[in-house]
């Protein structure tokens, strides 16, 4: 009957100590940076051109590639907004 009683107690110890591993018993807490960022972030003309002139001499994209994204950009500056 002892037997029986500490196989049960041991048993519940060792149920009761996997569940505080799993589940987190550290008493650390981890900080975390939060970031908000805008919802309408939308980069500005020169930074289009920037970036554009960047891919272009990294060799992402090509010459024509990058004329032709440019005069895009520009054409949709020019154009009024709605």
């Amino acid at each position: 009957m002892n037997f029986l009683r500490a196989v049960i107690v041991a048993l519940v110890v060792i149920v009761g100590l996997s569940f505080v591993g799993c589940c987190g018993g550290s008493k650390e807490t981890k900080e975390t940076e939060r970031v908000i960022v805008p919802q309408s972030t939308v980069p500005t003309l020169g930074k289009q051109l920037e970036d554009l002139e960047a891919a272009y001499k990294k060799g992402v994209i090509t010459k024509e590639h990058n004329e032709a994204a440019k005069k895009k950009l520009l054409e949709q500056e020019a154009q009024p907004s709605k």
